[in-house]
């Protein structure tokens, strides 16, 4: 199957007794014919299609009166292709085709039509045309808005919500008329003949980037420019159009559009467009891909519309608002900074209705407020830079108002941005009753804080290697995505809740102590979500980008915390301390009987002006506690003075020792001779390179026998140590056995414990 973006696709929806479902469209094809003879029009348009990950019945749009259909080559009664209300009411329908189709299966749909006005909302400054006038000459207008609905690719050919991505071909031919004509597009032109052209978009345009007016030569002027980009270093050739005669004096707007360019490179990154920028300069203002029919007044907003609006799109109308809004906010100098009152009636810029067909009105002023108040909490600077962040990682791609919530937060780790947005983008009041959201800290958790039990390894946390949908955790695969997942639950004593978000984070050590918000935000990923009842769970993924996943053979901690309008831990705070946050401090490895493994542990003290005395702790295995556990340490003397039983180890293995002088290479460095473990080892006993490299000169502190025991040690506060935690599968043990074992570091004046780690072991 080829690349789709269903997961940014409206849900399935039952119409008029159809399963409507979403379809991601490959590819149009169309051929329109206009004859200066009758003075009319004619098109034949096929579109390549993949059904979703439900099977049912296809959704697009058609804004014209189809006269004929075949579905994968046989003929569909036109009656089969009907309109249909998906709740906006007239001239926001939808077409579903009758025809149930299966899950993920690939066709064809054609249809015919005579070329005529749309059936959308006309209003606007420059509404779509197709005009005859003397000569015969033609004027053709797409006329694309954001403010009406069915003003999209839709009013002149099949295409689909703006969520999908599809390459366009068009032959469109003039007969029967002597005037020549000319087409101001942004897409490539290949002359076929006088009046006949082909015109192709690429594969990255949606329903809302091409650009074609079709007129009369005569009618119009243009010239051209270039401008070398700094960023790209991409030579831009800059076309400027006109009608004859008109007011504008096109030198001056192209060494604008030249400027303009210029500075939104700099200011947020490389242009997305190619090597050419088209703009017709006559009235109104829209923007397109590396384009705009426009007014000279509005020319800054509509070019910089190519890096915020069809550099990064919005994925739906329900997400128009973000584009435009920090377009107004660009406009009026991207500089200033209004706190957020919220004391103020919510705002809703983003309806989250899947099906929306307009962007919302309030997107300019709202919307601008809105940015401005981002910039009052991040920093003028700091928010621009980030939105060049937010372009430069989607640059050429749909995105939702949940995503760009979502990065701000991770890079941030502001969470005064899910406030904000849950009052001034989505709407919502501040709840009431207020929800309670927790994650589990243990299997015997019921979500009380604080929690006295274990908690570093909650069961509501956990990674898959696949976005399979599993429940069981696995170790993270180095060199490729992996997911995390967690289990948000709402207590049922609670209020819903409207909206709240999941962060994810991982430290690429096992660590005892980890405190909010500094360890768990900024973060490596968050996931927005919606709606979740009194006593009702969801599971949450999203996606653990592999240029961060730690190297193999790391031992990763991982960390989630809950956010929600009426619910932050407060600075400070500890897993334990607040059942909105949750910690997986697993480590899993395969072994063999009378194997080991060390595992690094930091051991941390977070608390100034208390006594440093801990009780480090090992849990053995309930089902059998009889095995060698130990602790290894660089510091003898952290070891010494825990112990007197604390031994030096050999770890029969010599390091390599340093090459001879004249072997210096030419950068200062010595050639590399030791013997190298594989990539993804850990430091077990089949690989004590490993070990004495990292614990080279080392001392060994046996645990004693018995399922809880312990050590006790200062650990000064600020003063991270760094400790081996050594286990050795008894002999005993048969494949398939599953030992788990817990490193738990406990306060020794409080008996509060502050810390673990857990190694489970699956005998091989």
């Amino acid at each position: 199957m080829a690349q789709t973006n269903f997961h940014l696709a409206p849900p399935p929806k039952t119409v008029a007794g159809l399963l409507a479902v979403p379809i991601d469209i490959q590819s149009i094809d169309v051929k329109f014919l206009f004859d200066g003879a009758t003075q009319s029009g004619t098109a034949d348009a096929t579109i390549a299609f993949t059904v979703g990950p439900t099977g049912g019945n296809p959704v697009f749009d058609l804004r014209q009166t189809i006269t004929g259909a075949w579905l994968d080559g046989a003929p569909l009664p036109v009656a089969q292709l009907a309109l249909h209300d998906f709740g906006g009411g007239a001239l926001t329908e939808l077409r579903i085709v009758q025809s149930a189709l299966g899950a993920g299966s690939v066709h064809t749909l054609r249809v015919q039509y005579q070329i005529g006005t749309p059936a959308s909302q006309l209003a606007g400054n420059y509404p779509p045309a197709v005009e005859w006038g003397a000569g015969p000459k033609l004027r053709w207008s797409l006329g694309l808005s954001d403010l009406y609905a069915g003003r999209y690719l839709e009013a002149w050919m099949p295409a689909n919500l703006i969520f999908d991505q599809f390459s366009i071909h068009l032959d469109i031919r003039i007969i029967n008329t002597l005037a020549a004509h000319s087409v101001i597009t942004n897409g490539t032109v290949t002359g076929l003949g006088a009046n006949h052209w082909a015109v192709d978009f690429p594969s990255r345009f949606t329903a809302v980037s091409p650009l074609l007016e079709v007129r009369a030569s005569d009618t119009l002027e243009s010239r051209s420019d270039t401008v070398v980009l700094p960023v790209s270093g991409t030579n831009v050739t800059v076309e400027g159009w006109k009608l004859t005669g008109g007011p504008v004096d096109l030198t001056v707007q192209i060494n604008l559009i030249k400027n303009f360019l210029t500075e939104n490179e700099n200011d947020y990154g490389a242009y997305a467009h190619g090597n050419r920028f088209v703009a017709f300069f006559n009235v109104g203002g829209m923007e397109y891909e590396g384009g705009t029919t426009t007014g000279s007044g509005a020319l800054l907003h509509e070019t910089f519309h190519s890096w915020y609006a069809r550099g990064v799109k919005p994925s739906g109308q329900e997400h128009g608002w973000w584009d435009e809004a920090f377009t107004t906010f660009h406009d009026d100098g991207a500089d200033d900074a209004i706190p957020f009152d919220f004391s103020a009636a919510p705002i809703t810029l983003c309806s989250r209705d899947p099906w929306q067909r307009r962007t919302p009105g309030n997107s300019y002023a709202d919307g601008a407020k809105f940015w401005k108040g981002i910039a009052a909490m991040l920093g003028v600077g700091a928010l621009n830079s980030q939105m060049g962040a937010f372009y430069r990682a989607y640059k050429g791609n749909p995105v939702s108002t949940e995503m760009l919530e979502e990065f701000l937060l991770s890079r941030t780790g502001k969470l005064g941005i899910v406030d904000a947005f849950h009052r001034f983008i989505y709407g919502y009041p501040d709840p009431a009753p207020a929800p309670d959201l927790w994650l589990k800290d243990d299997a015997a958790d019921p979500g009380a804080n604080p929690w006295a039990g274990a908690f570093w390894d909650s069961p509501d946390l956990w990674v898959r290697n696949r976005d399979d949908g599993g429940t069981v955790h696995q170790s993270p695969e180095f060199g490729q995505d992996n997911w995390f997942y967690a289990r948000v639950r709402n207590k049922a004593s609670a209020g819903r809740c409207r909206h709240f978000v999941v962060t994810f984070h991982a430290k690429a050590f096992a660590g005892t102590e980890f405190v909010f918000p500094g360890d768990f935000v900024p973060s490596i990923a968050v996931k927005a979500e919606f709606d979740l009842g009194p006593n009702e769970t969801r599971i949450v993924k999203a996606r653990w980008p592999r240029s961060q996943v730690p190297a193999a053979g790391s031992h990763t901690c991982l960390l989630a915390s809950v956010i929600s309008k009426t619910e932050h831990p407060a600075p400070g705070l500890h897993v334990w301390e607040h059942n909105n946050l949750a910690q997986k401090n697993l480590t899993i490895v395969d072994l063999k009987p009378n194997k080991f493994i060390i595992v690094p542990v930091v051991l941390l003290n977070v608390r100034r002006g208390v006594s440093p005395r801990y009780h480090i702790e090992a849990w053995r295995d309930p089902a059998d506690d009889k095995y060698d556990l130990s602790l290894v340490s660089t510091s003898n003397e952290l070891l010494a003075a825990a112990d007197a039983r604390t031994q030096r180890v050999d770890w029969g293995i010599k390091a390599s020792p340093p090459p001879p002088p004249h072997e210096l290479l030419d950068c200062g460095a010595h050639p590399h001779t030791a013997r190298r473990a594989p990539k993804n080892a850990m430091m077990t006993s089949d690989h004590l390179e490993l070990i004495a490299e990292r614990f080279a000169d080392a001392s060994r502190l046996p645990f004693p026998p018995g399922k809880k025991a312990r050590v006790s040690m200062d650990l000064p506060s600020g003063s991270p140590r760094v400790v081996g935690f050594s286990i050795t599968v008894p002999p005993r043990a048969r494949t398939g056995d599953v030992i788990k074992t817990h490193l738990v570091q406990r306060h020794a004046e409080t008996n509060q414990i502050t810390g673990g780690v857990a190694v489970e072991i699956h005998v091989v």
